[in-house]
């Protein structure tokens, strides 16, 4: 078992990770002065996982089990009290601790009931998915969607620990694991190009790693996330490097309602800001191939239906990075790069105001096949 210390500015916490270490979670030093622990897992989290955790904690705690129906359109603040007045049901006092096991939204779910309940219990992320291992663990940010955007409502709060059991992402299929490495890609693009060729010689078509291979991944998200993070733990000056990708992939994944992924989209989303990148003369045509490089090189593919051109230009206009920058009704908000590993800078924000004429004539030939 591998452990690495996420550090974000002031917070901090263990990240533990490896294959058919389970067993061994009892004897984490944090989880002694807890008394219960509250499993919460959507209903697309198989059976089989959630027992495995229920059986490996109740020997030492006592343990309750809630699920939820998955999905973007339960992330909302309805599910959130529902799971807490389940939580009180059961007995909850200020040494229970909440366990998300699944993936992201998961995690948002169980980390928005963690950190409104008795103004903050502990909060233990056991990720299920590649994309909730590589990515949405390694932030302080706990949200949920609103009818007017996603993760519009949410708290920054850190969790106790996090525990990756790779077994289980080593069972995903192949369209998860596609989704998390994504979110990788995005990480080499955004803010560590240096390590594109490493990573080129290791991913895959067919998506069939090793335990040392997905160790790898986590290992350098891990790096990525923390170089940005370190001095900007709510992500709102370096850490927007994160958001690359996000705008148009955010606002594509509310409006196909569930039937890409996260990763797809913000895959989507990374190939248009690319190209919007590029219309501004801030990437050049051989940085935008290497973009279609890695994202071809784990055979993502991504056909979202023309007729969303309208929702997903809804959804652009009401994005959660508004404000970042003074209001413009004709400009979006957009993470864009200016280089492989630079994110633009424009009036001292990383948020660069962008004619909405050009990102709605990006989005049409997007939508279009026009990928780059």
């Amino acid at each position: 078992m591998r452990v690495s210390e996420v550090q974000f500015g002031e917070y901090k916490y263990d990240f533990y990770y490896g294959e058919h270490i389970l067993q061994d979670i009892v004897s984490i030093p944090s989880l002694a002065r807890l008394e219960q622990l509250v499993i919460i897992a959507d209903d697309q989290v198989p059976e089989s996982i959630v027992c495995d955790v229920e059986n490996s904690l109740r020997s030492a705690f006592n343990t309750h089990v809630l699920r939820f129906p998955a999905g973007e359109k339960h992330k909302d603040l309805t599910t959130v009290a529902k799971l807490a007045d389940d939580v009180i049901e059961s007995g909850a006092n200020r040494k229970t601790g909440i366990i998300a096991v699944g993936g992201g939204l998961t995690g948002n779910v169980a980390g928005m009931v963690a950190c409104l309940l008795f103004r903050g219990l502990p909060l233990i992320h056991i990720p299920t998915t590649l994309m909730a291992a590589s990515d949405s663990v390694l932030s302080l940010k706990q949200a949920v969607n609103m009818n007017r955007g996603k993760n519009l409502m949410g708290q920054f709060y850190e969790p106790l620990f996090v525990y990756s059991e790779i077994k289980y992402l080593k069972s995903l299929p192949i369209r998860d694991i596609q989704s998390g490495l994504c979110e990788l890609v995005k990480n080499l693009l955004a803010i560590k190009p240096d390590q594109i060729g490493r990573f080129i010689k290791i991913l895959r078509e067919d998506n069939v790693y090793t335990t040392e291979q997905y160790e790898e991944f986590i290992d350098f998200c891990i790096e990525a996330k923390t170089s940005v993070m370190c001095n900007d733990p709510y992500e709102r000056h370096e850490g927007l490097a994160l958001e690359y990708g996000h705008t148009i992939g955010h606002a594509l994944e509310l409006a196909c309602k569930g039937e890409y992924r996260h990763g797809e989209c913000v895959a989507f989303g990374m190939s248009s800001a690319a190209k919007i990148s590029q219309r501004l003369g801030l990437l050049t045509q051989e940085e935008v191939d290497v973009h279609i490089e890695l994202l071809e090189r784990i055979g993502v593919r991504i056909n979202p239906d023309p007729e969303l051109f309208e929702t997903i230009k809804y959804y652009i206009k009401n994005d959660n990075k508004k404000g970042y920058r003074s209001s413009h009704p004709d400009k979006s908000g957009f993470v864009l790069l200016n280089g492989l590993g630079h994110v633009n800078i424009e009036s001292n924000s990383y948020i660069t105001l962008v004619d909405d004429e050009i990102i709605f004539d990006v989005l049409k030939e997007q939508l279009q096949g026009i990928l780059i």
